[in-house]
């Protein structure tokens, strides 16, 4: 799930200003900086004593945390309905798992394709589901067959799905380095 461009941002200040807040007051506690002595804080004080004050500072700390609550909430990863109803004729509906497409769609790519390893993810995305393919090519494969491959692929999910609920995004990575294997140590 993608995050908001002001997400992190916002965090940052809200940080910087509680932080900021947080050493004012242990300051004005505490007289570090003996700036307090040489501030009129007549009127503060005048309103800090106000009858007003607790009540309006209650109502402020409950809007803050209705707020921060509901920011939080809203950022939540919400569970995706793994399910598509596939089109039919008639007035019976079938519903199809994606979840159980995957697998299919990462087996059928590793027999059919020059690739070593595949791994599959599902995701929600506007109109449907997409299932995401990440392979790692094999050294001697050639250019060729893993077009091919790919390409028939989708083609066959844009076949299953006519409507373009799920389609499928093949990643391919370059071969994966061997490693450096390492010698036993001899005493």
């Amino acid at each position: 799930m993608r995050r908001p461009a002001i997400d992190r941002p916002a965090a940052a200040v809200i940080g910087l200003l509680l932080l900021a807040g947080g050493a004012a007051v242990v300051d004005w506690r505490f007289d570090l900086a003996g700036v307090w002595n040489r501030l009129d804080t007549d009127t503060v004080h005048s309103t800090v004593d106000a009858d007003w004050f607790p009540w309006a500072a209650l109502a402020a700390a409950v809007v803050l945390a209705v707020f921060a609550l509901w920011w939080l909430v809203s950022r939540l990863p919400r569970r995706t309905e793994g399910r598509v109803a596939l089109a039919g004729t008639g007035s019976d509906r079938v519903d199809l798992d994606v979840r159980s497409v995957a697998p299919r769609l990462r087996t059928d790519l590793e027999r059919h394709a020059p690739v070593d390893r595949v791994t599959s993810r599902r995701f929600e995305i506007r109109g449907g589901q997409l299932v995401r393919l990440h392979a790692h090519v094999d050294p001697r494969a050639d250019g060729a067959s893993l077009i091919k491959a790919t390409g028939d692929l989708a083609a066959s999910v844009a076949t299953a799905f006519p409507d373009g609920e799920v389609t499928v995004r093949v990643i391919v990575d370059g071969p994966k380095r061997e490693r450096a294997r390492r010698t036993p140590r001899v005493h």
